[in-house]
């Protein structure tokens, strides 16, 4: 008999949990500066730096309190701070501040990220643009590297439109600065006003324009690079303080912003929304603070790798962690045998099982290094803590190995509802025999004489032809079939199940053409009489259940016709054909398929 070579499931099945919902947890707050000197702060490495105008000086701040971060000349100042999205911070130099820029001077020094001297950078922004000369606040965070290639947007009080400043390894580029207008946004004069570039869900380079007590709006940038976009984004409760973050985690865009108190407009209490949502995703509560110090109107919100960084203006500093970036109370490991494929020198030892990852959704994951195993079976559990005490599924999860070869395990464990799933990839299965068609329709029979055979009609593809008529039969079992293959000395078994789980498939006209992962243990139901083509797939499954073995192919019912109207013929004399849609063929069809020939269904092989 021809022996077929079907592949083993070579991908691993896609696990995916529930995302979570954006929540934070408070990491450590600890006493902000006086903020005669200072007016805002950056996030960076797990710290949140501010400057000292007076005494030219960086600090950083972390659980630990405050350590000097860079320090500069004692005449210069450093009246405005910012980075860029490499890491680089970037402070304004030129103390007229908080007047215009002087011309023909030291503007800016940008500290490498990772230390080094800081480098001064020279120049005048305003040679060209004398009506943009008007007194700015803040920086906003750079787009790009300014080491390498990047720009400063900046707006002043006297702003037409955004000053665009690119930099090339580290210097300005004159010739490309350009006032570039705002489409959508009627007053942006406004003397606290910045523009900071932050990363989209999408990958794109967008742009948040904010000021004091004003909507927040993103912009983008057209391809042209001459025209800003701007469109206001709903923050609801809105305070009227300066420092507002937009951000992009776990594929969505949000702002962070500060909240309006229920008696005043500065209180210390901020939110996050998604861009475009309807009500904020977490916020923390006012405690009672009036931030309006001498109106200077400062909660500065920055985010940095798992953390948002609150200041409060001179109250204090808080950093507060996303919900996954937390260490979790609990370790989780796989432990199974054999103990090669764990990495474990003996079956079934928890104290050195490997641990699995969490990942952004809640769901961890494990995956073994490629391992030769002999035919036979995987069984593991997922434990808690290295031990025995907590461990899923209370069976073993069961695996079978089909045969000798090199094989990858997958594992994945959700906490929140203790499920465990497994795929496991490897050797191709070579199957002695042929694939049959067996059920109600013979008696279950396992005898290929009496089953109905699949023939290959191209690599790797098998077709049936098989007339079900049990509908209405009076024992109630109607059309039930499975796909059998003679394997080892014995038959596997394969068939479908429904979504509960159990029973069988239930195969209806509406299921017709659409693939179905086959499955140990369960039946396919036919619901209608009929002559049925049923084509199998050397096509990969993913492993349903435990004890369930990962069928290397899937079935599909490509064709359906009534007992009672008509059979299916291999041969017509008229020369007249048809496709299945009607179309008409000059001559008889070279390609295989089901054909309409004389008024009848017709397979050409």
């Amino acid at each position: 008999m021809k022996k077929f070579l079907l592949l083993a499931a070579v991908v691993a099945a896609a696990f995916a949990g529930n995302a979570q919902d954006l929540q934070l947890t408070k990491a450590w707050q600890t006493t902000a500066p006086a903020l005669a000197n200072t007016r805002q702060g950056i996030a960076l490495d797990g710290k949140f730096i501010i400057n000292n105008k007076v005494a030219g000086t960086l600090t950083a701040y972390d659980a630990n309190g405050a350590t000097a971060f860079g320090v500069t000349e004692a005449t210069a100042s450093f009246p405005a701070i910012a980075k860029d999205q490499a890491g680089n911070i970037i402070v304004r130099v030129d103390n007229n501040w908080p007047g215009s820029f002087k011309a023909d001077t030291i503007l800016f020094k940008i500290f490498p990220a990772g230390g080094g001297d800081p480098i001064a950078v020279e120049g005048n922004l305003f040679a060209d643009f004398g009506t943009e000369n008007g007194r700015m606040d803040y920086l906003g965070t750079a787009e790009g590297n300014l080491l390498e290639e990047g720009a400063i947007n900046l707006v002043t009080g006297n702003s037409t439109g955004v000053l665009r400043v690119p930099f090339i390894e580290g210097e300005i580029d004159v010739d490309h600065i350009a006032l570039i207008p705002i489409d959508g946004v009627t007053n942006f004069k406004n003397t606290g006003a910045y523009v900071s570039a932050w990363e989209a869900a999408d990958g794109t380079t967008h742009y948040l324009l904010h000021w004091r007590g004003i909507v927040p709006y993103d912009m983008t940038l057209n391809e042209d690079g001459d025209l800003f976009t701007a469109t206001a984004i709903n923050t609801v409760s809105r305070g009227n303080l300066s420092g507002y973050k937009c951000f992009a985690r776990d594929g969505k865009n949000y702002i962070a912003y500060s909240l309006k108190p229920a008696d005043r407009d500065y209180g210390d209490g901020f939110a996050i929304m998604e861009i475009g949502g309807e009500a904020p995703v977490f916020q923390v509560e006012d405690t009672g603070l009036d931030l309006n110090n001498g109106g200077i109107c400062v909660q500065w919100l920055d985010v940095d790798g798992d953390c948002l960084y609150q200041y409060a203006g001179a109250n204090y500093i808080a950093c507060y962690q996303f919900a996954g970036s937390v260490a979790p109370e609990h370790t989780y490991a796989v432990c199974g045998a054999p103990a090669a494929l764990f990495g474990m020198t003996s079956d079934w030892a928890p104290a050195e099982a490997p641990e699995m990852t969490l990942t952004d959704d809640g769901i961890y994951v494990w995956t073994s290094e490629p391992t030769n195993l002999n035919a036979g079976a995987v069984e593991f559990k997922v434990v808690q803590d290295h031990a025995w005490d907590v461990a899923y599924p209370v069976n073993n999860y069961y695996i079978p190995v089909p045969a000798d070869g090199e094989y990858t395990l997958f594992v994945t464990y959700n906490p929140e509802t203790n499920e465990v799933n497994a795929q496991l990839e490897g050797a191709p299965l070579v199957i002695e025999g042929g694939l049959y068609v067996t059920g109600t329709l013979n008696g279950w029979s396992q005898d290929p004489e009496l089953c109905i055979p699949f023939e290959e009609i191209e690599e790797g593809t098998f077709e049936a032809k098989v007339d079900f008529n049990r509908k209405d039969a009076e024992d109630g079992q109607g059309n039930q079939f499975k796909i059998i293959y003679p394997y080892d000395g014995g038959i596997m078994w394969f068939g479908g199940i429904d979504e509960a789980g159990i029973g069988y498939y239930l195969i209806t006209d509406d299921l017709l053409s659409t693939p179905t992962a086959l499955i140990d243990g369960a039946n396919f139901k036919m619901e209608n009489d009929g002559v049925y083509i049923i084509r199998v797939t050397s096509a990969p499954t993913p492993s349903i259940s435990p004890k369930s073995i990962t069928a290397p192919f899937q079935v599909e019912f490509i064709y359906y016709a009534p007992t009672a109207i008509e059979s299916i013929s291999t041969e017509k004399a008229d020369n007249t054909w048809y496709n299945m849609q009607g179309v008409k063929f000059n001559g008889k069809p070279s390609v295989p398929g089901i054909y309409i020939n004389g008024g009848k269904k017709v397979i050409v092989r």
